[in-house]
């Protein structure tokens, strides 16, 4: 299956942005990236975490962060640098190691944070992406 090439790139802008502090913590909406109302950080904030739970998570963006950090290049960071003052997406022609290595990195962010949550978080959790899926499939018609 192959993804398109721009489909990485609003997430791994988003990690990277959310390290700002500009930017509010995980559990608000560090993952909304630029034309998305909300993205993955809301969904958590909808969740009701406890405190513990969100210390987590912020954990766990912290690490993350660190790990995609590492992927991009200097030229690709000042890219971000530049676009994020300017308000505008980057193109970073990400080679496709770089594509993989920020896929593996999203999947396993995605992971262990969806293992912190509880039973009827995680439920929560899937009936709010249902309904995200919907408005998008309704404003792409």
């Amino acid at each position: 299956m192959k993804m398109k090439p721009l489909f990485f790139l609003p997430g791994a802008i988003a990690l990277m942005l959310a390290a700002s502090p500009m930017i509010p913590a995980f559990t608000n909406v560090a993952f909304a990236g630029p034309g998305r109302a909300g993205g993955v950080g809301m969904k958590y904030n909808q969740l009701n975490l406890t405190d513990a739970q969100k210390a987590q998570m912020q954990q766990i963006k912290e690490s993350t962060r660190q790990q995609m950090d590492a992927i991009f290049t200097p030229a690709q960071k000042e890219q971000m640098r530049l676009a994020k003052e300017q308000r505008q997406r980057p193109n970073l022609n990400l080679s496709e190691d770089q594509k993989s290595r920020l896929q593996a990195v999203r999947q396993s962010t995605k992971s262990q944070m969806e293992a912190l949550l509880t039973a009827d978080q995680k439920q929560q959790l899937e009936q709010l992406r249902q309904q995200w899926r919907q408005r998008r499939q309704q404003t792409q018609s």
